[in-house]
This record gives structure tokens, sequence and C-alpha cells, in this order.
């Protein structure tokens, strides 16, 4: 076990009352462990001026009593009057010499049955002006310090004794105060917690434990109120369980038959969507037809007015033959007519082939998907030159910037559904109304993948529907040629059939984004998804 879970386990297991015990004996102990450090040095501070205070004054008061012997120079008498001093017990040493010769006049000395440590006091002895000796006084520190050990452990005893005495009436009164009124209402709240609501909780006290008691008492009569009020329920309960099942049978019944419904009527939703999917890309398709056939009646016009002028300019030369008149002039006329038109009739009939030629693999790509390798350029070229004629009637223009090297291993009809999905719907919704603007799809490599981007300089797309256009059937022209699915069958294309994904950014006034990324070689087994066509 760690540290700090053994320190949490202890401390988990303190009662209140030794918790307050402890907090009382360690308060009183950092008090004590602070105040007698102090005391002590109070002590020794005290005790040390009033040694000096004492060495001092005795020092003086031998200057002053051996003046007269040291004078009359009798040792004798000098030694008897300085035991006045010498009985004081820290005294160590009294040195008297004489002036100016230095000589010992007397010593009285204890030192050797002292341990020190010692100090000394000098003072000069004066008879009238002059000084004739000079007096050395020692002192020794030692029953000092026996007085400040004495006063140390006197003090140590009764802080012991006055902390042990206040543990104890703390302690008594937080048995009486405290613990044993918290134990009562322990009991009563297990009498609570068991569910025995009758017997009344009551103290007869004005602090914070009888405020808790008030309180446990509003619980226990709150708690047998609701328990009366559940009981009225659950013999309300049982009346109702009889008739509980029937019930539960009953709307389990209307709910199968709701589930029935609704997956009929889901199934004919997808069946419809499905239907008008068709339906929008057959009509794509059938719009295409008649942008094409309007697109082909130019050159085939063209073609036709050509071979009537050759057809007229060669009855005429026929007749010049048959009749002999034919000159020189009309054969090189005519040569030149002939050529002439047999150039505008090639140019016409490979402008009108062309068209047919693209219709027909764009035709036959909307109508399947099929899968094939493809020229992302040459596919999107020739989608455009067939949204031309649709184009040349609104003031918009469609944009290509596509590398003419991206090949992919996809379906291109699916892809061209997407395209012409996106440029419809940037005429319909992104342009309508505007007197310009413009639409452009670009291509870029990304690794296994390319990044196809088309944009609109069109109004945009509110915020508050850009995250609903991918949703079936939803729209905003509904009831005005709008069928909510050309989005949402471009998300499906993308992210089922081409296997990418696709995201649409918008600000007001700035127009749509639609980034798709799809990969080079779409998913699935190109030999179970048709024959390969190379293009």
């Amino acid at each position: 076990m760690k540290t700090p879970s053994l320190i949490a386990s202890i401390f988990s297991r303190i009662t209140l009352r030794l918790a307050v015990v402890l907090a009382v004996f360690f308060g009183l102990l950092v008090t004590s462990l602070v105040l007698i450090p102090i005391q002590l040095r109070t002590i020794s501070e005290d005790s040390l001026k009033k040694l000096e205070d004492d060495h001092l004054r005795s020092a003086a008061i031998l200057a002053v009593i051996l003046s007269e012997p040291v004078w009359q120079i009798t040792p004798e008498i000098a030694k008897l009057s300085s035991e006045v001093v010498f009985s004081n017990p820290n005294v160590s040493e009294i040195h008297v010499i004489t002036l100016p010769d230095k000589k010992t006049f007397i010593t009285n000395s204890r030192k050797n049955t002292q341990k020190g440590p010692f100090r000394t006091q000098s003072r000069p002895i004066s008879h009238g002006e002059q000084v004739i000796g000079e007096v050395h006084l020692t002192f020794t520190e030692e029953i000092m310090q026996e007085e400040i050990n004495s006063n140390f452990y006197r003090a140590i005893l009764v802080t012991a004794t006055s902390f042990l005495l206040s543990v104890i009436c703390i302690y008594i009164v937080l048995q009486w105060r405290l613990v044993r009124p918290i134990k009562d209402l322990i009991e009563k709240s297990d009498l609570l917690a068991n569910g025995e609501l009758n017997e009344v909780i009551s103290f007869d006290r004005k602090d914070e434990i009888g405020h808790l008691a008030v309180s446990l008492e509003a619980t226990r009569q709150a708690l047998q109120r609701s328990f009366n009020e559940l009981e009225i329920k659950n013999q309300q309960l049982l009346e109702y369980s009889g008739t509980l099942e029937s019930k539960v049978r009953q709307r389990t019944q209307e709910l199968e038959n709701a589930n029935h419904h609704l997956e009929a009527a889901l199934a004919s939703v997808n069946s419809a969507q499905n239907e008008l999917a068709r339906i929008e890309r057959m009509a794509a398709l059938g719009s295409m037809v008649a942008g094409v056939a309007h697109e082909l009646n130019t050159p085939l016009g063209n073609c036709l007015l050509v071979a009537s002028t050759l057809s007229d300019e060669t009855r005429q030369i026929g007749k010049a033959m048959t009749e002999g008149t034919m000159r020189r002039s009309d054969l090189s006329h005519y040569v030149e007519a002939a050529t002439e038109s047999s150039k505008l009739l090639m140019r016409g009939l490979q402008q009108a082939a062309q068209l047919v030629g693209d219709f027909k693999q764009v035709a036959v790509d909307q109508s399947s998907a099929q899968r094939r390798k493809f020229t992302l350029m040459v596919v999107f070229q020739e989608l455009a030159a067939l949204l031309h004629s649709s184009l040349r009637k609104t003031p918009f223009n469609l944009e290509l910037d596509i590398p003419d090297d991206i090949e992919l291993d996809s379906y291109p009809g699916p892809l061209g559904q997407v395209f012409s999905n996106l440029v419809n719907n940037a005429v319909v919704h992104g342009l309508d109304g505007m007197s310009q603007g413009y639409m452009r799809c670009m291509a870029r490599l990304q690794g296994d993948h390319v990044l196809i981007v088309f944009e609109d300089s069109g109004k945009g797309i509110p915020p508050n529907i850009i995250k609903r256009i991918f949703e079936p059937f939803f729209t905003t022209k509904f009831g005005k040629g709008g069928s909510g699915l050309g989005l949402s069958i471009t998300f499906n294309i993308i992210t089922n059939v081409l296997g990418g994904e696709i995201k649409v950014t918008s600000e007001p006034n700035q127009g749509a984004r639609f980034e798709m990324s799809i990969p080079l070689i779409a998913p699935g087994n190109p030999e179970h998804t048709g024959q390969m066509i190379d293009a």
C-alpha cells in the first residue's frame, strides 16, 4: 500500500472524540514548544542580569572595605573584611594587589571546587584621591546554571501538569457535551435508516446538537408522511395492476400495427425515391437530347442549304452540257462552287458527327453504371459541350481547369451525372436572378485520389440550410420545379458509387464551393462491374 493511501486509511478511522483530543493535544504541544524556549531564554537572561548586578555590587563593596587595610598594610584585617563578600557562594576568588608595585596583597580562592564558567570584575582601591591597589573579584556561573535548570524543569513540570489537566477536562467536556449526544443521534439515525419512524427524536438543547436533533425530527416526520402516501399509492397500484396487463397487450398490438404501416410507408418512400431518381436521371438525359438536337439543327441546316445550292449548280451545268452551251468559265465556276460546298458540307457533317459521338458516349454513361478507364478532362469536356446549348441562353459561363493527364478507372456515367447536377443546381439556385456569373470546375491530383472542386459566384447557401442540402427531397424551390433529389443523388454517387467524400462551404453572396475527393481506382472488383472500355 502506498504511503498516501495508508495515511488516508488511518485518518478515516479516527473518531470525532479522538480527533478533537488530538487537535487540542497538538495545539497545546505546539504552544508549549514555542513558549518553553522563550521562557528558558527569559529565565537565563534574568539570572545572568542578576548575577552581573551582584558581581558589580560585590566588587564595589570590596574596593571600599579594603581601602583602609591596604593603606595600613594589614592583610589579616583585609582577609577578615573580605569574608563578608567571600561568603557569597557565587564568589570563586578574591585577589588583591598593591600599586604601584603590583604585589599580591591577599588571595581567597575556591576555584578548584567549582566548575565554572568564570567571570572577573576589577575595581581600583583608593585612599583619598590616591589609588593604592586593585581588587579582582571572580564569580562562577555554576550556581546560576543550576538555578536556571531547576527553574526550567519546574516550568516544564507545571506546563506538563497544566497540559494533562487541560486534556482531561476537554475530554470530559467533549464526552458530556458532544460525543454522547452524537452517539444518541447516530442511534436515532440508524432507526430512521431501518424504517422505524415511530420514536420521537427530542433533545432539550439550544446549541448545534439541538438544531441537528430538530432537523432529524423534521426528517422523521417527512419520511413518515411519505411512507403513508406510498402505502396509499401502492394500494392504488394494486388496484390498477389487474387491468395493466390487458392495456399493455392492447398497446403492444397497436404498436405492432403501427410498425407494419411504417415499414410499408418506408418501402413506398424508398421506391418513390428510386423512381424519382430514375425519372430525374432520364429527364436530364432528355434535356440533353433536346440540347443536342438543337445543336445539330445548325450544322445540319447549313449542310442542307449547301447541298441544295450544289444541286442547283449541278442541274444548271448539266443543262448547259445537254444543250451544248457550256463554256469553260461555267465549268470553272461549277468546280469552285462544288469545292467550296464540299468543304462546308464536310465541316458541318464533322461537327454533327462530333456532337453525335459525344452524345452517344454520354448517353451510354448516363443510362448505365458501366465502369471503364477514362480521362477526366475528356469526359468533362464532352459534358460541357452538351450543356453548352442550355447555358448559351443564360448570362453564365462554365469554365474548366482540368489537367489532361488525370486518368481514372471508375464510373464516368455517375460522375457525369454529378457534374450535371452541380451545374443545374448552380443555375437554378445559386445564380438565379443574377445578370452575370460563372461556374468553375477544377481538378488536382492528391496521391491516389483526385480533388474535384466545383464553385460558382452565386448567392451562396444560407447557414441555416447548408447542413440539410444533401437530404432527400429537401429543396428551396418546392412546387417550382425542384425535386430536392439533385444534391442527394450527388452525395450518394460520390460516397457509395465512387467511394469518395464531398463537403460544401459557402458564405452569403460569395457563392458555394463543393469539394469532392474520389479515388483514381473506384472501389470494387472491376471484373464484376461490366466490360472494361478504354477511352
